[in-house]
Protein backbone atom coordinates (compact mmCIF):
# COMPACT_ATOMS: atom_id res chain seq x y z
CA UNK A 1 0.00 0.00 0.00
CA UNK A 2 2.91 2.35 0.74
CA UNK A 3 4.42 1.65 -2.29
CA UNK A 4 1.16 2.47 -4.33
CA UNK A 5 0.62 5.47 -2.24
CA UNK A 6 4.44 6.58 -3.21
CA UNK A 7 4.03 5.68 -6.63
CA UNK A 8 0.72 7.47 -7.52
CA UNK A 9 2.39 10.49 -5.79
CA UNK A 10 5.33 10.64 -8.24
CA UNK A 11 3.04 10.35 -11.19
CA UNK A 12 1.25 13.39 -9.99
CA UNK A 13 3.96 15.24 -8.62
CA UNK A 14 5.30 14.57 -12.61
CA UNK A 15 2.33 15.65 -14.12
CA UNK A 16 1.71 18.69 -11.85
CA UNK A 17 5.29 19.18 -13.27
CA UNK A 18 4.77 19.18 -16.49
CA UNK A 19 1.72 21.29 -16.90
CA UNK A 20 3.54 24.33 -15.46
CA UNK A 21 5.27 26.89 -16.87
CA UNK A 22 8.62 27.56 -16.66
CA UNK A 23 10.20 30.80 -17.20
CA UNK A 24 14.10 31.88 -17.90
CA UNK A 25 15.30 33.77 -15.32
CA UNK A 26 17.66 36.91 -15.30
CA UNK A 27 18.95 39.04 -12.28
CA UNK A 28 21.23 41.76 -12.74
CA UNK A 29 22.21 45.15 -10.63
CA UNK A 30 24.35 48.08 -10.87
CA UNK A 31 25.92 50.03 -8.95
CA UNK A 32 27.21 54.33 -9.22
CA UNK A 33 29.03 56.21 -7.00
CA UNK A 34 29.47 60.11 -7.44
CA UNK A 35 31.81 62.82 -6.52
CA UNK A 36 31.18 66.18 -7.54
CA UNK A 37 32.28 69.74 -7.16
CA UNK A 38 30.19 72.40 -8.18
CA UNK A 39 31.17 76.12 -8.65
CA UNK A 40 27.62 77.99 -8.41
CA UNK A 41 27.02 81.77 -8.37
CA UNK A 42 24.67 80.61 -5.36
CA UNK A 43 26.75 79.84 -1.83
CA UNK A 44 24.29 77.14 -1.29
CA UNK A 45 24.98 75.12 -4.12
CA UNK A 46 28.52 75.92 -4.09
CA UNK A 47 30.83 72.90 -2.85
CA UNK A 48 31.58 69.15 -3.17
CA UNK A 49 28.97 66.51 -2.36
CA UNK A 50 28.83 62.35 -2.96
CA UNK A 51 25.84 60.22 -3.38
CA UNK A 52 25.48 56.57 -5.04
CA UNK A 53 22.80 54.56 -6.54
CA UNK A 54 22.21 50.88 -6.82
CA UNK A 55 19.37 48.64 -8.60
CA UNK A 56 19.07 44.94 -9.12
CA UNK A 57 16.64 44.09 -11.75
CA UNK A 58 14.79 40.90 -12.12
CA UNK A 59 13.54 39.41 -15.82
CA UNK A 60 11.42 36.50 -16.07
CA UNK A 61 10.68 35.07 -19.51
CA UNK A 62 8.43 33.00 -20.45
CA UNK A 63 7.66 31.23 -24.67
CA UNK A 64 4.35 29.72 -24.33
CA UNK A 65 3.30 27.18 -27.41
CA UNK A 66 0.82 29.59 -29.09
CA UNK A 67 4.60 31.78 -29.77
CA UNK A 68 3.55 33.92 -27.35
CA UNK A 69 6.26 36.11 -25.33
CA UNK A 70 5.70 36.69 -21.80
CA UNK A 71 8.26 38.59 -19.60
CA UNK A 72 7.94 40.25 -16.31
CA UNK A 73 10.40 43.17 -15.42
CA UNK A 74 10.80 44.41 -11.60
CA UNK A 75 13.57 47.01 -10.97
CA UNK A 76 14.18 47.76 -7.45
CA UNK A 77 15.88 50.45 -6.58
CA UNK A 78 17.65 50.18 -3.54
CA UNK A 79 18.36 53.53 -2.44
CA UNK A 80 14.48 53.53 -1.33
CA UNK A 81 14.58 51.21 1.03
CA UNK A 82 13.42 48.74 -2.08
CA UNK A 83 10.54 50.56 -3.57
CA UNK A 84 9.81 49.11 -7.05
CA UNK A 85 11.31 51.52 -9.50
CA UNK A 86 10.02 49.86 -12.62
CA UNK A 87 7.67 46.95 -12.70
CA UNK A 88 5.64 46.05 -16.03
CA UNK A 89 4.24 43.07 -17.91
CA UNK A 90 4.86 42.63 -21.51
CA UNK A 91 2.71 40.70 -23.95
CA UNK A 92 4.92 39.92 -27.32
CA UNK A 93 3.68 38.33 -30.80
CA UNK A 94 3.18 38.67 -34.22
CA UNK A 95 0.57 41.56 -33.00
CA UNK A 96 3.08 43.42 -31.46
CA UNK A 97 3.80 43.83 -27.72
CA UNK A 98 1.65 44.95 -25.26
CA UNK A 99 2.88 46.60 -21.84
CA UNK A 100 1.28 47.00 -18.59
CA UNK A 101 2.38 48.33 -15.40
CA UNK A 102 4.67 50.75 -14.26
CA UNK A 103 7.62 51.60 -16.26
CA UNK A 104 7.71 54.21 -19.32
CA UNK A 105 5.80 54.86 -22.33
CA UNK A 106 5.79 55.94 -25.62
CA UNK A 107 6.91 59.16 -25.52
CA UNK A 108 9.50 57.83 -23.83
CA UNK A 109 10.52 55.55 -26.03
CA UNK A 110 10.07 57.04 -29.56
CA UNK A 111 11.12 61.09 -28.20
CA UNK A 112 14.42 61.64 -29.68
CA UNK A 113 17.21 63.12 -26.39
CA UNK A 114 20.44 64.18 -27.61
CA UNK A 115 21.60 63.95 -23.71
CA UNK A 116 21.24 60.47 -24.00
CA UNK A 117 24.86 60.46 -26.25
CA UNK A 118 26.03 61.70 -22.49
CA UNK A 119 26.58 58.97 -20.06
CA UNK A 120 25.63 61.51 -16.89
CA UNK A 121 23.58 64.21 -18.32
CA UNK A 122 22.68 66.65 -15.44
CA UNK A 123 18.97 68.09 -16.00
CA UNK A 124 17.82 71.36 -14.79
CA UNK A 125 16.89 70.46 -11.27
CA UNK A 126 20.08 68.62 -10.74
CA UNK A 127 21.98 72.06 -11.67
CA UNK A 128 20.52 73.76 -9.14
CA UNK A 129 17.74 76.12 -10.69
CA UNK A 130 13.86 74.72 -9.17
CA UNK A 131 11.96 75.99 -12.38
CA UNK A 132 9.76 73.98 -14.46
CA UNK A 133 11.41 74.81 -17.34
CA UNK A 134 12.89 71.92 -19.71
CA UNK A 135 16.63 70.49 -19.21
CA UNK A 136 16.66 68.21 -22.30
CA UNK A 137 14.37 67.16 -25.68
CA UNK A 138 13.45 64.16 -24.12
CA UNK A 139 10.15 62.98 -22.88
CA UNK A 140 8.42 65.24 -20.47
CA UNK A 141 5.60 63.37 -18.99
CA UNK A 142 6.61 59.89 -19.02
CA UNK A 143 8.24 57.92 -16.09
CA UNK A 144 7.56 55.05 -14.16
CA UNK A 145 3.99 54.98 -13.49
CA UNK A 146 1.04 52.70 -13.79
CA UNK A 147 -0.26 52.89 -18.06
CA UNK A 148 -0.97 50.45 -20.71
CA UNK A 149 1.36 50.91 -23.59
CA UNK A 150 1.57 49.23 -27.51
CA UNK A 151 4.07 48.69 -29.67
CA UNK A 152 3.14 48.31 -33.44
CA UNK A 153 5.55 45.28 -34.90
CA UNK A 154 8.24 46.46 -37.06
CA UNK A 155 7.42 47.65 -40.56
CA UNK A 156 10.54 47.75 -42.00
CA UNK A 157 12.04 50.61 -40.48
CA UNK A 158 9.25 51.84 -39.45
CA UNK A 159 8.65 51.54 -35.56
CA UNK A 160 5.43 53.23 -33.47
CA UNK A 161 3.48 52.41 -30.29
CA UNK A 162 1.25 54.37 -27.92
CA UNK A 163 0.52 54.53 -24.22
CA UNK A 164 -2.68 55.89 -21.98
CA UNK A 165 -1.93 56.10 -18.62
CA UNK A 166 -5.94 56.79 -16.43
CA UNK A 167 -6.14 59.80 -13.80
CA UNK A 168 -7.82 57.82 -11.51
CA UNK A 169 -11.76 57.44 -10.56
CA UNK A 170 -12.03 61.00 -10.35
CA UNK A 171 -10.77 61.48 -14.47
CA UNK A 172 -10.38 64.73 -15.92
CA UNK A 173 -6.47 63.83 -15.59
CA UNK A 174 -5.35 61.04 -18.24
CA UNK A 175 -2.56 61.17 -20.13
CA UNK A 176 -2.39 59.64 -23.85
CA UNK A 177 1.02 59.56 -25.45
CA UNK A 178 2.43 58.35 -28.62
CA UNK A 179 5.61 58.16 -31.12
CA UNK A 180 7.71 56.57 -33.79
CA UNK A 181 11.00 56.63 -35.35
CA UNK A 182 12.09 55.28 -38.80
CA UNK A 183 15.29 53.95 -39.54
CA UNK A 184 17.19 54.46 -42.71
CA UNK A 185 20.88 54.32 -44.52
CA UNK A 186 21.76 56.91 -46.78
CA UNK A 187 25.35 56.73 -48.01
CA UNK A 188 26.90 54.54 -45.53
CA UNK A 189 24.93 56.19 -42.93
CA UNK A 190 22.47 55.07 -40.20
CA UNK A 191 19.67 57.30 -39.89
CA UNK A 192 17.07 57.84 -37.69
CA UNK A 193 13.96 59.92 -37.39
CA UNK A 194 11.72 60.50 -34.41
CA UNK A 195 8.36 61.91 -33.62
CA UNK A 196 6.46 61.61 -30.18
CA UNK A 197 3.95 63.66 -28.60
CA UNK A 198 2.35 63.56 -24.99
CA UNK A 199 -1.29 65.00 -23.64
CA UNK A 200 -2.88 65.37 -20.21
CA UNK A 201 -5.85 66.34 -19.99
CA UNK A 202 -5.89 69.04 -17.13
CA UNK A 203 -9.33 70.50 -15.60
CA UNK A 204 -8.36 73.83 -16.99
CA UNK A 205 -5.80 73.83 -19.55
CA UNK A 206 -3.98 70.39 -21.28
CA UNK A 207 -0.20 70.21 -21.00
CA UNK A 208 0.94 69.09 -23.86
CA UNK A 209 4.64 68.13 -24.86
CA UNK A 210 6.61 67.11 -28.22
CA UNK A 211 10.17 65.85 -29.20
CA UNK A 212 11.26 66.00 -33.26
CA UNK A 213 14.27 65.00 -33.93
CA UNK A 214 16.89 62.97 -35.81
CA UNK A 215 20.20 60.46 -35.02
CA UNK A 216 23.17 59.82 -37.48
CA UNK A 217 25.65 57.27 -37.11
CA UNK A 218 28.43 57.42 -39.81
CA UNK A 219 32.65 55.91 -39.17
CA UNK A 220 31.56 55.30 -35.61
CA UNK A 221 30.89 58.94 -34.68
CA UNK A 222 27.02 59.86 -33.61
CA UNK A 223 25.13 63.04 -33.72
CA UNK A 224 21.63 64.11 -32.77
CA UNK A 225 19.81 67.15 -32.84
CA UNK A 226 16.22 67.19 -31.35
CA UNK A 227 13.66 70.21 -30.94
CA UNK A 228 10.91 69.71 -28.06
CA UNK A 229 8.38 71.80 -26.93
CA UNK A 230 6.16 71.83 -23.68
CA UNK A 231 2.84 73.65 -23.48
CA UNK A 232 1.05 74.18 -19.91
CA UNK A 233 -0.58 76.66 -17.42
CA UNK A 234 1.81 79.70 -17.71
CA UNK A 235 4.19 77.62 -19.39
CA UNK A 236 5.02 77.75 -23.31
CA UNK A 237 8.62 76.60 -23.90
CA UNK A 238 10.40 74.90 -26.50
CA UNK A 239 13.95 73.79 -26.36
CA UNK A 240 16.66 72.70 -28.67
CA UNK A 241 19.69 70.46 -28.12
CA UNK A 242 22.47 68.85 -29.89
CA UNK A 243 24.76 66.22 -29.26
CA UNK A 244 27.74 64.10 -30.32
CA UNK A 245 29.43 61.01 -29.56
CA UNK A 246 32.60 58.76 -30.11
CA UNK A 247 34.61 56.08 -29.30
CA UNK A 248 38.46 55.63 -29.58
CA UNK A 249 40.01 52.11 -30.62
CA UNK A 250 41.26 51.84 -26.52
CA UNK A 251 37.59 52.25 -25.06
CA UNK A 252 37.84 55.71 -24.56
CA UNK A 253 33.91 57.32 -25.14
CA UNK A 254 33.89 60.84 -25.90
CA UNK A 255 30.52 63.02 -26.29
CA UNK A 256 29.35 66.70 -25.64
CA UNK A 257 25.82 67.38 -25.50
CA UNK A 258 24.23 70.99 -25.09
CA UNK A 259 20.61 72.48 -24.98
CA UNK A 260 18.84 75.81 -24.75
CA UNK A 261 15.41 76.21 -23.54
CA UNK A 262 12.86 79.77 -22.91
CA UNK A 263 9.79 79.99 -21.82
CA UNK A 264 8.06 82.50 -24.01
CA UNK A 265 5.31 83.00 -21.87
CA UNK A 266 7.78 83.94 -18.58
CA UNK A 267 9.99 87.11 -20.55
CA UNK A 268 13.65 86.53 -20.12
CA UNK A 269 13.39 83.23 -18.33
CA UNK A 270 16.12 81.04 -20.22
CA UNK A 271 18.40 77.72 -19.36
CA UNK A 272 21.30 76.30 -21.15
CA UNK A 273 23.80 73.69 -20.42
CA UNK A 274 26.87 72.32 -22.14
CA UNK A 275 28.28 69.08 -20.66
CA UNK A 276 31.36 67.37 -21.94
CA UNK A 277 31.93 64.15 -20.82
CA UNK A 278 34.82 61.19 -20.83
CA UNK A 279 34.20 57.65 -20.41
CA UNK A 280 36.77 55.02 -20.19
CA UNK A 281 36.17 50.94 -19.39
CA UNK A 282 38.40 49.72 -16.99
CA UNK A 283 37.44 46.02 -17.21
CA UNK A 284 34.17 43.79 -17.89
CA UNK A 285 31.28 45.56 -16.26
CA UNK A 286 33.29 48.39 -14.50
CA UNK A 287 33.99 51.68 -15.66
CA UNK A 288 34.83 55.61 -14.93
CA UNK A 289 33.02 58.39 -16.03
CA UNK A 290 34.27 61.90 -15.50
CA UNK A 291 31.62 64.93 -16.94
CA UNK A 292 32.35 68.75 -16.46
CA UNK A 293 28.64 70.53 -16.86
CA UNK A 294 28.23 74.66 -17.42
CA UNK A 295 25.18 75.84 -16.98
CA UNK A 296 23.32 79.31 -17.32
CA UNK A 297 19.52 80.09 -15.45
CA UNK A 298 18.10 83.07 -16.10
CA UNK A 299 14.47 83.49 -14.13
CA UNK A 300 13.59 86.64 -15.80
CA UNK A 301 9.60 87.16 -14.57
CA UNK A 302 9.09 84.07 -14.37
CA UNK A 303 6.70 82.82 -11.80
CA UNK A 304 8.26 79.84 -10.29
CA UNK A 305 8.72 79.18 -6.83
CA UNK A 306 11.69 79.36 -5.50
CA UNK A 307 13.45 79.56 -8.72
CA UNK A 308 16.13 82.28 -8.74
CA UNK A 309 19.16 83.24 -11.32
CA UNK A 310 22.29 80.65 -11.21
CA UNK A 311 25.40 80.04 -13.00
CA UNK A 312 27.95 77.77 -12.69
CA UNK A 313 30.30 74.35 -13.35
CA UNK A 314 29.59 71.38 -11.78
CA UNK A 315 32.83 69.02 -12.60
CA UNK A 316 31.65 65.54 -11.59
CA UNK A 317 33.55 61.98 -11.15
CA UNK A 318 31.71 58.80 -11.16
CA UNK A 319 32.23 54.97 -11.16
CA UNK A 320 30.10 52.51 -12.44
CA UNK A 321 30.00 48.73 -12.15
CA UNK A 322 27.32 46.11 -13.50
CA UNK A 323 26.39 42.95 -12.20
Amino acid sequence: MRKYLLSTSAIAGVSLMSSLAYADVSISGSAEFLYSDSDSSISANDGTSTSSTHEVNIDFTNKTDSGLTISLNTDIDADSAGSDDDNSLSIAGGFGTLILGNTDGAEDKYSMNPGALVQEEKNAGELGTTSAIGSSTGARQDGNVNKITYHLPAMGGLTAGISFQNGGVAGGDDTQAMGFNYAMDAGGAAITLGYATATNEGATKDTDSSSLGVKIVANGISFMVAQGSYEATDEDQSTNSAGIGYTLPNGLALAAFTVKSEDDLDAGEEYSATHYEAAYTIASGLSAVITVSDFDYENGTAADSGATDEDGTITSFTVKASF
